[in-house]
């Protein structure tokens, strides 16, 4: 399945990637492989968008750059939680006293 949305997904997720790794100090993609604790080629695909990590090994991926997942995944919208008492919550502060 490399359809062009999964191209564009896979491309961006790496070159985000990449650029969170050294933004976080790991020049060398193999240091940054074994202070994760995989294989260096096995990151490397994953930084070249050849593969993709599971969701164990993107979880520690983002502690160890200290990056949110949404990140490093392309087209993920973020979304702001609105604050309690806005009316966009569906109403006021129950708490609130009258």
């Amino acid at each position: 399945m490399n359809s062009e949305f999964d191209i564009k997904v896979m491309k961006t997720f790496s070159e985000r990637l990449k650029a969170a790794r050294i933004a976080a100090g790991f020049e060398e993609a193999e240091d940054f492989a074994n202070a994760l604790g995989v294989r260096g080629a096995r990151y490397r695909y994953w930084e070249r968008g050849t593969a993709k990590p599971d969701l164990t090994n993107l979880t520690r991926i983002c502690q160890l750059l200290d990056v949110e997942p949404n990140d490093l995944l392309p087209l993920a919208i973020k979304r702001k939680k609105p604050k309690k008492g806005d009316a966009s919550d569906g109403g006021s502060d129950p708490r609130a006293v009258a």
